[in-house]
């Protein structure tokens, strides 16, 4: 079996956690899958919208091969995939056959049989494209995104049968909240000039392609009328960023959006994980924990290697207490520090902070695991990968010391045992002369202040965020919820930084 990966970003054109696979022979096409997706390939179009989980039901009916022990219903995270029954860890919770999702060769110039045979397949059950979009596909013009995106789009105006209730499963643009999808008069509830510089950059990138290529007035594609505003670009771009998976098999790789597997929901301590199994020619969500009847089934995203600018730009949410988030800190002898110093009329060159890691962590109350000489900080986040608020506050406190390492003093070498690792308090370093003790408050205080001036900067406080997330204003609509959750969630770690940095200042005294 090969693990999948999710989460193929655009704009790094590139895909996250791609795995080797363990089956290198060519998959062909099952004959039983085959017969048995041709027995069902028709359904009946409902003359009113159903609910939700009606439209999940029949889409899963037609796409997704019998037995599937999820169903899609109403969660704490949104809509997601519900274990109908008790699940045993290593069962399949979910399988779709290849030749129902969209699938497309990554590099088609290094071989692309996988992603012909999935697309000829494809059209033997669910019609055949037109000639124009058929060659797009399996050519070289375009890479993955731009193929998939082209798919999307014509399916959303040309899909019928189960490809239709595909469409109508999907949110809307208005619904969408990553940050492609933020207009002008929305980029301020960042609260963030990298995330509002960011989301400008990926919406003109989406509205250059839309012009190049999809635009049915004057694209390359125009011949397939495809989208005749950028919203329906834009509605696509963000399906397949962030609904995308990755796989390689028999050496190539393939991107594909997988009917039914990609309603699964995000997070950080999974009970699911996906797999490709090339014998089968099946895509499957296997358990990898035993799951009660009534429990969701969730996997992550790349939350584990990703911050929470990646996040907002992939997916639209943000992780609390992202141990990949950073404090900009500054050393104060850049030119803005040194232009700012002047400015308030400091005289001379600024301090550059630097700080003891065995004080620091012992302050922080960050001691080694039972037996370790050191700290390891891989560790201690592998340990704090819980979805919880006490968790959370845990990973805030790692992001804070991992933002401070530039000026941490007192740590192993690169020839150490460990380079994730740091000085454990029980190391006793020597004491401190008095002078060496004033320089140490006069750096804590420093990066405190750094942490509190930014805070200050920021038009509104943690407490009105959290009061407007409780519905202090009412409902706020998708993108300003998620905007005010991100702006939250890097004030929490700015005030995490400035307490730690405060009360390490204290244990000095």
């Amino acid at each position: 079996m090969v693990s999948c990966s999710t989460s193929k970003c655009f704009t790094a054109q590139c895909a996250s956690w791609r795995t080797t696979p363990r089956h290198q022979q060519p998959v062909g096409r099952s004959g039983a899958a085959l017969q048995r997706a041709q027995a069902s390939s028709s359904v009946s179009e409902a003359a009113t919208a159903p609910a939700f989980e009606q439209l999940y039901s029949q889409l899963a009916g037609v796409l997704a091969t019998p037995g599937s022990a999820v169903t899609a219903a109403p969660t704490p995270l949104g809509r997601g995939l519900v274990a109908t029954q008790p699940v045993q860890k290593g069962a399949t919770l979910l399988s779709v056959d290849y030749f129902n999702a969209l699938c497309v060769t990554d590099e088609p110039a290094k071989g692309n049989a996988l992603g012909r045979r999935a697309l000829e397949d494809w059209q033997l059950l669910h019609g055949k494209l037109p000639p124009l979009l058929n060659r797009y596909l399996l050519g070289e013009e375009g890479d993955w995104f731009v193929r998939l995106v082209a798919w999307l789009l014509w399916l959303r105006r040309n899909a019928a049968g189960p490809w239709r209730l595909y469409i109508d499963l999907l949110p809307r643009e208005c619904d969408m909240s990553c940050l492609m999808n933020y207009r002008e008069d929305e980029l301020a509830e960042l609260q963030s000039p990298l995330l509002e510089s960011r989301a400008r950059l990926e919406r003109q990138q989406i509205s250059g392609l839309h012009d190049r290529l999809f635009s049915s007035a004057s694209g390359e594609l125009r011949a397939l009328q495809l989208a005749d505003g950028v919203e329906e670009t834009l509605w696509a771009a963000c399906m397949v960023n962030s609904r995308c998976f990755s796989d390689t098999v028999a050496g190539e790789t393939v991107s594909l959006m997988v009917p039914c597997a990609d309603m699964a929901n995000h997070v950080l301590s999974t009970n699911a994980a996906y797999q490709f199994v090339p014998e089968a020619d099946t895509f499957q969500l296997a358990a990898l924990q035993d799951i009660p009847a009534g429990t969701e089934a969730c996997i992550s995203y790349g939350g584990t290697h990703k911050d929470n600018e990646g996040m907002m730009r992939d997916y639209g949410f943000v992780i609390p207490g992202n141990v990949n988030d950073r404090v900009p800190f500054s050393a104060g002898d850049d030119i803005a520090s040194q232009l700012a110093a002047a400015a308030a009329g400091a005289d001379g060159p600024r301090e550059r902070p630097s700080l003891s890691a065995p004080r620091l962590l012992s302050a922080l109350g960050l001691a080694p695991a039972a037996g370790a000489a050191r700290f390891d900080l891989t560790q201690a986040a592998q340990a704090a990968m819980g979805d919880g608020e006490e968790s959370a506050r845990t990973r805030r406190q790692l992001a804070t010391l991992l933002s401070l390492q530039p000026f941490l003093r007192d740590i192993p070498g690169p020839g150490s045992s460990s380079s994730s690792g740091l000085t454990a308090a029980a190391a006793a370093p020597p004491p401190l002369s008095e002078p060496e003790l004033q320089r140490e408050r006069r750096s804590a205080a420093a990066l405190a202040a750094q942490c509190a001036a930014a805070l200050a900067r920021m038009p509104t406080t943690v407490t009105t965020d959290e009061a407007l997330l409780a519905g202090g204003e009412g409902p706020l609509g998708p993108r300003r919820a998620a905007a005010v959750a991100a702006r939250l969630e890097a004030k929490r770690l700015l005030a995490t930084a400035q307490a730690a940095l405060e009360a390490y200042g204290a244990s000095l005294a």
